[in-house]
């Protein structure tokens, strides 16, 4: 079968990676991929808010039987973002066959709270690399820090909704802790023990998560936060704020925090660290290794190929006597 993915990678951010995978994963499996809205193709594969809706309905125009998936990476306003995302996620979703959802958190978002997404689908969590992130192999050079743990933050945005004032705040009650900051922590303060070691490829992410005790995100209104499951797949437990989906994908691998009672939360998985690695890792391995994820894409795109396409009665009538004139 053939596919279209109409979008370039132009940033190390998660939906990118994402991506890569995606496309690894097809052409093992057979498939034939384009980024060519212009080529022949049985599926049109929309992710989030990249693709938009002039695209696919010129998709349609030159192959009028494709099935559009559309792959929802949350709600752009539940981030606190007002870019005009969530109305590109509208418009593309009435025009999709299949629509699939990170998380529950983020199909209940989507529909429910700002009812951005008309369609129901599936939830299907993000894939991590399970081979890269992983408890063994290279370590990362880290301070010498004989008085307590090792925490590491990761984040690539500088949304504020991504937490880092909290783990600063975090940092400053916690002297004892050292707080390793891999990504972009523009304003991280100079202390003793916040370590930023700024944005790192992946083979020097995963050797830094590895080195370090546990993970604590205070990431809010995440719909899959994939810096949790590459926390997870390392053999981290992670510390999170209970926010998004991250309770959906820690489970019994971590513990919800806040800034004031982050301390209990520490000692307590440091106490028995090895059983909550163990169950990090195993989480990570029996549901988001990418063998586990994309052959539920799969199955759902073959699926939907093997069904009428049911698009066309939510096209307005302008939109059908364009498609008439360029001969849908």
């Amino acid at each position: 079968m053939r596919i279209c993915i109409p979008i370039e990678a132009s940033t190390p951010a998660g939906a990118f990676q994402f991506l890569a995978g995606f496309e690894a994963y097809l052409h093992q499996a057979g498939w034939t991929v384009t980024r060519d809205l212009g080529d022949g193709y049985d599926i049109l594969f929309a992710n989030s808010w990249h693709v938009v809706r002039a695209q696919v309905l010129e998709g349609l125009r030159r192959n009028p039987l494709a099935r559009v998936i559309h792959r929802i990476d949350g709600v752009a306003a539940d981030y606190g973002r007002q870019d005009g995302s969530d109305a590109h996620q509208t418009r593309v979703n009435r025009l999709a066959d299949v629509t699939i959802f990170q998380s529950h958190y983020g199909r209940h978002a989507a529909r429910e709270r700002y009812r951005v997404i008309a369609h129901d689908g599936p939830v299907i969590h993000n894939p991590v690399d399970v081979e890269r992130f992983l408890p063994d192999g290279p370590s990362h050079p880290m301070p010498d820090w004989p008085t307590g743990a090792k925490v590491v933050c990761v984040t690539w945005s500088t949304n504020p909704m991504k937490g880092a004032a909290e783990v600063y705040a975090t940092a400053r009650q916690n002297p004892d802790t050292l707080f390793v900051l891999c990504g972009r922590y523009p304003d991280a303060p100079e202390m003793p023990n916040v370590h930023p070691m700024g944005v790192l490829d992946r083979e020097h992410l995963a050797a830094a998560l590895r080195t370090c005790d546990l993970l604590l995100t205070y990431s809010r209104n995440e719909a899959c936060p994939n810096h949790v499951l590459e926390g997870l797949a390392s053999g981290l437990p992670v510390l999170y704020v209970d926010s998004g989906a991250s309770a959906e994908l820690v489970g019994d691998a971590g513990l919800p925090v806040t800034v004031d009672d982050f301390g209990d939360g520490l000692a307590r998985i440091i106490s028995d660290r090895g059983a909550w690695a163990g169950r990090a890792r195993a989480r990570a391995l029996d549901r988001f290794a990418p063998d586990v994820v994309f052959p539920r894409y799969e199955t759902e795109m073959t699926a939907a190929v093997a069904r009428p396409p049911g698009r066309r009665a939510l096209l307005s009538w302008a939109e059908v006597v364009s498609f008439a004139r360029r001969g849908c």
